[in-house]
């Protein structure tokens, strides 16, 4: 049973790395939030794009810098390789990261916000969306005086498809998943 078990799952990875669609794990559930420029943006902008979601917030000093360059990385890559893919980061922070915060760290970061939004809004709004809509961890509010301001969030990318549809989590700690993402993307961008 035990190989058996082994030999499916090594057809199942090996099947992802041909660029085969991901399914379907649940819908990312409907949001509405507030871009770096102060306009509104949710599910009814995405509609049609395959894009990828990211959870950070400005003051983070720990994962944060790295989720948000491996996220400039993939825009570059994806650029290059012509995968049609929108970028979406959320704020976990929203009451410190207002729309005008947000277009300084895209400016400080040199991101191009061509194909990458970055998303703000109301505390309880931004955590529903989080916990209930991408099904990703969120603990703790902004707090100056905790460790790494008392905010605790997922660190994975997700992958969403034109319809809404969360098709995979990738972990930004590897490489290999970061490869993978686009070929999804591009797999289920068709």
């Amino acid at each position: 049973m035990r190989l058996l078990s082994a030999i499916l799952l090594a057809l199942a990875l090996f099947a992802c790395d041909r660029g085969e669609e991901p399914k379907v794990l649940y819908p990312a559930g409907q949001f509405s939030l507030t871009d770096q420029s102060g306009a509104r943006f949710g599910t009814e902008e995405l509609r049609g794009k395959t894009w990828i979601a990211a959870f950070f917030f400005t003051r983070c000093p720990t994962v944060c810098p790295k989720i948000t360059k491996r996220m400039k990385e993939l825009q570059a890559t994806a650029k290059a390789k012509r995968v049609p893919v929108h970028f979406v980061s959320i704020s976990v922070d929203p009451e410190n990261d207002t729309p005008p915060v947000l277009t300084e760290y895209a400016q400080k970061n040199q991101l191009d916000t061509g194909s990458w939004t970055l998303l703000t809004g109301d505390y309880d709004t931004v955590k529903k969306t989080v916990l209930e809509g991408f099904k990703v961890a969120l603990e703790g509010k902004a707090d100056s005086s905790a460790e790494d301001y008392g905010i605790m969030h997922g660190s994975h990318l997700l992958l969403v498809d034109k319809n809404g549809q969360i098709r995979g989590y990738y972990k930004t700690s590897e490489d290999h998943d970061m490869k993978m993402i686009l070929v999804h993307a591009r797999a289920i961008g068709k």
